[in-house]
């Protein structure tokens, strides 16, 4: 049998296992689920329970990261920013 052919099946096994076991724990904790991740040829596998759940959670997470990605190219994080802790739970007590 051919040397690469047989990583490609091991990896190919290995890869579904992974991907049933992960899919079964999400679906244990998590009314839907979107499940992205890309091989180490730059292809990308999807998986998801709902294609209309899928579309909205790809949204929001886009959303996300370009919320994220313009912060970080922002003046703030680069400038000495002074924070002004309120300390009022020193005053609290518990019973």
């Amino acid at each position: 049998m051919d040397h690469n052919f047989e990583r490609n099946l091991i990896l190919a096994q290995a890869t579904e296992d992974a991907l049933e076991q992960t899919t079964g724990t999400l679906s244990e904790f998590f009314q839907h689920y979107a499940l992205v991740v890309q091989y180490e040829d730059g292809s990308v596998l999807h998986v998801s329970d709902n294609a209309l759940v899928e579309k909205a959670l790809y949204s929001e997470a886009l959303e996300i990261i370009e919320e994220e990605k313009e912060f970080e190219d922002s003046d703030y994080i680069d400038s000495d920013l002074e924070i002004d802790w309120d300390d009022d739970d020193e005053e609290d007590t518990f019973s």
